[in-house]
């Protein structure tokens, strides 16, 4: 529900939850689960976080995708420079970058936007502020605008799924030098999953200087109203782990429309969909593999289930090591850090008015 955010309380105990801080990873539920040390797990954890294979835990904000419907993939002309990658990382529309070769173009920005009057005045702010170059000494941006109501399917944690069934079929899966091995890999699972994750409710009400309970049962009336999901810990690049490929695709669904759809949704290496009308293309992905060539046999499959079905396609590969260094949480804390700002300016009003009273 919108009202629980124009509670000020409710605004400083998300931004921590958002934050990570009073998240945590539960040591003793994992090794009273996995039937293992507490000192054993907690090495294989911090292996697991100082790797950078995933991040530490967080409640992700859900009401992002209220807040900001409007998502856009925009391919843009771009200097490589100090001051266009602290843009990518300040600017607080940007949700991921990716440094790329396609056509003119350089970079693909992942953002997301209130409406298309909103992010006609963020284009014009941008380049009037010189945050980017003027048009003139560039190629115009190309941008897909997706309003993200006609979502499909949204599984953050789709990597885990293909780690999950090449693991399983006996292959070696290793992240940068860290091989995973049975209890890292059921380590792995259970965070990516949310499992054997704590909030500690008492850091949050000392932190926040506020009764212990009171923090409780603010967080279950947010995770009911589901402005936040139940904590996780997530990948550090957007939707996989370190040596996977994240593909970009624009497809066209030329028939069987329905039964495609389906198929995407029960896909494990799907991990977003959302039905478009961009050009001849008609289905946004973000589909998750290990390798180009693992993707080409995805493809095959899908012609052979759905001949004549799948028409035009446009596709991008994007791995971890061309991404820009963005926080993840970055859009989420500036829509909150928005919203405190217009509680706090209200409360002064009402403040100064009750005053001169």
């Amino acid at each position: 529900m919108a009202e629980l955010l124009d509670d000020r309380l409710n605004l400083d105990i998300l931004e921590n939850l958002c934050r990570g801080i009073g998240v945590e990873v539960n040591i003793s539920d994992l090794a009273s689960t996995l039937k293992k040390h507490r000192n054993t797990i907690r090495t294989h954890v911090d292996g697991l976080l100082e790797k950078k294979i995933i991040l530490r835990p967080i409640y992700p904000f859900l009401q992002l995708y209220t807040e900001y419907p409007l998502l856009v993939v925009a391919r843009a002309d771009l200097p490589r420079s100090a001051a266009i990658e602290r843009f990518l990382q300040e600017d607080e529309q940007i949700f991921s970058a990716y440094y790329v070769r396609d056509e003119e173009f350089n970079t693909l920005m992942i953002e997301f936007h209130k409406d298309l009057y909103a992010y006609s005045l963020w284009r014009g702010k941008i380049v009037a502020e010189r945050k980017i170059p003027p048009r003139e000494t560039r190629y115009p941006a190309d941008s897909a605008t997706i309003d993200m109501r006609n979502l499909i399917k949204y599984q953050p944690n789709s990597a885990m799924h293909v780690i999950e069934e090449r693991y399983r079929s006996g292959e070696k899966v290793a992240f940068d030098g860290y091989e995973l091995e049975d209890l890292s890999f059921n380590i792995l699972k259970r965070l990516t999953m949310g499992e054997g994750i704590r909030t500690n409710e008492n850091q949050l009400s000392k932190n926040l200087g506020v009764h212990r309970k009171t923090v409780e049962r603010r967080i279950a009336a947010m995770l009911d109203a589901k402005i936040v999901g139940p904590p996780v810990c997530r990948f550090p690049h957007l939707f996989v782990a370190p040596n996977q490929i994240l593909v970009y695709y624009l497809v066209e669904i030329k028939r069987a429309k329905s039964k495609v759809f389906q198929a995407i949704i029960q896909d494990p290496c799907i991990s977003m969909a959302v039905e478009i009308s961009t050009r001849r293309y008609n289905l946004l992905l973000f589909g998750v593999f290990f390798s180009v060539e693992e993707h080409f046999q995805w493809e095959e499959r899908y012609d052979t289930r759905f001949p004549n079905s799948i028409g035009a396609m446009k596709k991008i590969y994007l791995t971890p090591s061309m991404s820009a260094p963005i926080d993840q949480q970055k859009v989420s804390l500036s829509i909150i850090q928005h919203k405190k700002e217009v509680l706090y300016g209200r409360e002064l009003m009402q403040t100064i008015v009750s005053q001169k009273k």
